[in-house]
């Protein structure tokens, strides 16, 4: 009789073990969904792969990214040393080396770092350069359905209508009011500048 009673304990006790360890599992992850990003990063129970998000970090402010822009029409955005806008082919120019700073929540600021000089438009769209940052150098940065960026005045609009940066397919800077973010001469990729 005894052994009749052990052998339906033992399933029994690790049924109950099994059920005692999915409930705590389901609690924990409960719990996480109701917490804040910031909650999750403090506690190590709610840490896992898939609640990492993209990061944002860049857009809050003060953050400063080298970057060569690489335009949809196979050109790179170089400011030359007399702060001179047009686009480059070759990818090892130092010319085309950018830091992207942003200065507000998803307004950044773009400056040359060989020639020193920043990327301004003016209120009739034409991209130059500047030796001091100011309203004209900044640009709302969006981040689009199919990963390219794109770069808004954030200063000008031509009858209401956005003014992005734009390279033709010659390589020469586009006028802001024949711009939209739909067209590719105004769409970017950030690439990694060593």
């Amino acid at each position: 009789m005894h052994k009749w009673i052990l052998t339906w304990i033992l399933p029994t006790l690790l049924y109950r073990s099994y059920f005692y360890i999915i409930f705590l599992v389901g609690a924990i992850s409960l719990a996480c969904n109701d917490m804040t990003p910031e909650q999750m990063a403090t506690n190590a129970n709610c840490s896992s792969p898939e609640r990492h998000t993209r990061s944002y970090d860049y857009m809050e402010g003060g953050n400063v990214r080298v970057r060569r822009l690489f335009c949809r029409t196979q050109w790179y955005i170089k400011i030359d040393k007399r702060g001179k806008i047009k686009g480059v082919l070759e990818r090892n120019s130092n010319y085309s080396i950018l830091e992207i700073r942003t200065v507000a929540i998803g307004i950044v600021a773009i400056k040359g770092v060989a020639s020193e000089y920043f990327l301004a438009m003016n209120k009739s769209g034409k991209l130059y350069g500047k030796k001091v940052c100011n309203e004209d150098c900044n640009f709302i940065e969006w981040i689009q359905e199919n990963h390219y960026n794109t770069y808004a005045s954030a200063n000008w609009t031509h009858k209401g209508k956005e003014m992005y940066i734009a390279l033709k397919q010659n390589g020469a800077p586009k006028r802001g009011q024949k711009t939209s973010k739909e067209d590719i001469s105004s769409q970017f990729l950030p690439r990694p500048a060593p």
